[in-house]
């Protein structure tokens, strides 16, 4: 009946993941093939929306950007919708050659001095740039008009309308205002009265000269059409491939895994040794009256390993205890969670011990064994099998408490994701990651438990 009811639990989750992934499919499918846009424009409305835009990108203190936009102007000619989700305009634009006349001119404009005429320091870019936009601006005046055809697309998007400006776009429309920076910004000697100076490092007066068509509010990135579900999806594949697969940053998590696997191995085999020798301690003190010393020093041992936070135990044996004797950071972590773990061990065997029948004991002295083999042969076994199930669920506490072993420096499963988290400045993926490779492990060993003691309780049947 169990096992039917596992089964039918298991089913019942896969009949949900199922239809999760179908509506999932079904949005991503029904979005790949509705590719227009909802809403249709007037050809007016297209106009408003492009002049509108082309308004908002000269920066606020660049002149010359301004005065740029002033003389140049895009008409819409024509509105037909894609299959993209967006809308073409056909358009004519007048503007004027800026490109050719910095192109020609850039000497002129870098050949003032550099050098604060009150201060004697050399001049920053604000500077510069305000010495140079009446400078700029006049030959802007004389620039030759440009006239030509350009095609401007707008696309539709959880946002509302947006016009992809792409740097062709706003260089072709501006008189090749991002050419001209670049001819700026790629001057590395000028002549001066006949005599060619080195430019290359004085990189605040071409800054000064760029920041004269500088432009804001646009990204040459086509802009995202896609439904929510898609775009959350991309964003997860984005952040996955950025955060795991590129420069391979997966191996982080996965030599982390490893050595925290490893400290949960050692510990765990260290905490039973101690486990069981304190609680024979303590139970022969409990039936024999013997080992007082022992197990008063048993019991302090307890008190504190209990009393105490893991992270605080693990700070001390390293830093105040260990790290000034030589010892490695991997073995202090080992002996701190074995040791931890230990004391919690004990308790359980202890309790296990304790109840097994007393006639169990007598019926072992009266075949003639000591009190040593009596615990050993017959005790033992019984309180072993009652044990079991509560010892692997202390292993499994055992997996999560090495969390904090990279609090020392250890480059355990927490630190890899933690590393990974530095280079990316990525808090999600990093941490969730983390959080189920962690669950993945205590759910496998929950699982191996749960079957642990289905068979302890077909034996005892």
């Amino acid at each position: 009946m169990k096992q039917n009811k596992h089964l039918r639990n298991l089913l019942y989750a896969l009949i949900a993941v199922l239809i999760v992934a179908a509506v999932i499919g079904a949005t991503l499918l029904a979005d790949r093939f509705n590719n227009k846009v909802s809403q249709q424009i007037s050809r007016k409305e297209a106009q408003e929306l492009v002049d509108e835009t082309l308004d908002s990108l000269p920066n606020n203190v660049a002149s010359s950007a301004k005065y740029i936009r002033s003389q140049s102007k895009v008409t819409v000619k024509e509105v037909e919708y894609g299959t993209e989700k967006d809308i073409r305009l056909s358009c004519t634009y007048e503007t004027i050659d800026v490109y050719n006349t910095i192109k020609d001119n850039v000497n002129d404009l870098l050949s003032i001095p550099i050098n604060d005429p009150v201060t004697g320091r050399p001049k920053n870019a604000t500077k510069v740039m305000i010495e140079l936009e009446e400078k700029v601006q006049g030959l802007l005046e004389n620039a030759a008009p440009i006239t030509g055809e350009v095609e401007i697309v707008i696309y539709e998007t959880s946002e509302g309308l947006k016009i992809h400006l792409s740097d062709e776009l706003v260089d072709t429309v501006f008189g090749g205002i991002l050419s001209a920076r670049e001819v700026v910004e790629n001057t590395t000697t000028i002549t001066v009265n006949g005599k060619t100076e080195d430019i290359k490092n004085r990189t605040s007066l071409r800054n000064g000269c760029i920041d004269c068509f500088k432009l804001v509010n646009y990204d040459m990135k086509k802009p995202d059409t896609s439904s929510f579900i898609q775009r959350t999806w991309n964003s997860f594949k984005d952040e996955f491939h950025r955060n795991f697969i590129e420069e391979n940053r997966w191996t982080y998590l996965a030599k982390g895994l490893g050595n925290t696997l490893l400290i949960t191995l050692f510990a765990l085999i260290l905490g039973v040794v101690i486990g069981f020798l304190v609680a024979a301690i303590r139970c022969t003190n409990a039936k024999t009256g013997k080992l007082k010393i022992a197990n008063a020093v048993c019991k302090l041992y307890l008190a504190v390993m209990r009393g105490t936070p893991v992270m605080i135990q693990l700070l001390i044996i390293y830093f105040v205890i260990l790290l000034p004797m030589g010892v490695d950071k991997f073995i202090a972590a080992v002996l701190c969670f074995g040791i931890n773990s230990g004391a919690y061990v004990s308790e359980i065997v202890r309790g296990g011990i304790m109840s097994v029948d007393e006639g169990q004991t007598e019926a072992g002295r009266s075949l003639g064994l000591g009190y040593a083999a009596t615990m050993w042969h017959i005790v033992i076994p019984q309180a072993f099998k009652a044990i079991l199930p509560s010892l692997a669920n202390e292993f499994i506490a055992l997996l999560k408490e090495t969390s904090v072993a990279f609090y020392i420096g250890v480059a355990d499963l927490t630190l890899g994701g933690l590393k990974i988290r530095s280079i990316t400045y990525s808090n999600f993926m990093p941490l969730i990651a983390i959080a189920v490779i962690y669950l993945i492990l205590v759910l496998g060993l929950s699982y191996l438990v749960s079957l642990l003691e289905r068979r302890l309780r077909k034996s005892e049947k």
